[in-house]
C-alpha cells in the first residue's frame, strides 16, 4: 500500500497500523513492533517526511484529513443519495411544523424539497439553507441565528449562535454528522458544530439523523452523541449491522 513512498516493510506496517488505530505513543509502537525507541523514532521521521503521520510529544497520529471538503464540493459528493434522503425526510414534516435544519449539505437538499411548502417555520444557522428557502414560495417563515459568519460554508457560528438556537423547541430537528462509528456513534470534525447539535437535539420533540451510506463505519474527530439519541434515521441504502444494532429503538427510513 505504501511502497510508492519508498518505505521499508516495517515502516509500511507502522503506517497501516496507525491508519487503523489513528494514534499511538512511541512506547506503544516500540512494544508492538519489538524494536527500540530510537528505531521507531527514525521510522517516524521517514513517515513524517512522506506526509503520512503527524508527530506530537511522545507519540504520533496518522495524517488523515481532519476537516471536511469545501462546502460546494460536499454538495456534489453523493448528490443522488442526498436527494433521496431529502425527498424522504420532507415527507416526515407535518403541516404547520416548526423544524430546525443544520448547516450540512444534506440539509440543503432537504431545504430544496421544502421550497414549495407554505406552512412551516424553519430555524437554521445556515445562510445556504436560508437562501434556498428564499427562492421558493413565500409562505414559510425562516429564522436565522445570530453569530459570526464562517465564509467557507456560510454558517453563523459562535456562542451567540448557540445561545439563540437554545431558545427554541422545534417539533423536529434534522441533523447530519460527518461519520457514524461502530465504536463511538455519531462523530464530527468541528467543535462548534458538535456543541450546537448537542444543544438543539434535546429541545426537539423528534430528532432525525440524515446520513448517506458513505458515513457508515467511519471515524471522525469529536463524538457528538450515540445513535440512540435519534428517533429516526433517514438514509439511502440498507444499513450495516453495526448501525442497526445501535438503532434498535428508532425508526429507519431508506430513501427511494
Amino acid at each position: 500500500m505504501w511502497e510508492r513512498n519508498g518505505l521499508n516493510i516495517r515502516q509500511q506496517n507502522i503506517a497501516e497500523w496507525l491508519q487503523e488505530i489513528q494514534s499511538a505513543s512511541i512506547q506503544d509502537l516500540s512494544d508492538h513492533f519489538q524494536v527500540s525507541d530510537e528505531t521507531i523514532r527514525r521510522d517516524l521521521r521517514q513517515l513524517s517526511e512522506n506526509g503520512l503521520v503527524d508527530k506530537f510529544h511522545g507519540g504520533v497520529r496518522f495524517n488523515v484529513a481532519r476537516s471536511e471538503a469545501p462546502f460546494q464540493s460536499r454538495m456534489r459528493v453523493m448528490s443522488q443519495a442526498k436527494l433521496q434522503i431529502g425527498i424522504s425526510a420532507a415527507k416526515l414534516i407535518d403541516k404547520g411544523a416548526t423544524i430546525f435544519l443544520d448547516n450540512s449539505s444534506t440539509a440543503c437538499f432537504l431545504a430544496r424539497q421544502l421550497k414549495t411548502r407554505t406552512d412551516l417555520t424553519i430555524i437554521t444557522l445556515s445562510l445556504e439553507v436560508a437562501n434556498i428557502l428564499s427562492t421558493g414560495t413565500k409562505g414559510n417563515r425562516v429564522i436565522l441565528s445570530g453569530g459570526e459568519l464562517r465564509p467557507e460554508d456560510q454558517t453563523l457560528t459562535g456562542a451567540e449562535a448557540i445561545r439563540f438556537i437554545s431558545q427554541f423547541t422545534p417539533d423536529m430537528c434534522f441533523i447530519s454528522v460527518a461519520a457514524i462509528s461502530p465504536k463511538h456513534g455519531c462523530m464530527d470534525y468541528d467543535i462548534f458544530e458538535s456543541d450546537f447539535k448537542r444543544v438543539i437535539m434535546p429541545l426537539a420533540d423528534q430528532v432525525v439523523l440524515l446520513s448517506d451510506n458513505s458515513k457508515f463505519n467511519k471515524s471522525g474527530l469529536i463524538k457528538v452523541c450515540d445513535l440512540s439519541a435519534f428517533n429516526i434515521l433517514v438514509t439511502d441504502r440498507p444499513l450495516p449491522k453495526s448501525v442497526t444494532d445501535q438503532m434498535k429503538h428508532g425508526e429507519i427510513i431508506i430513501g427511494e
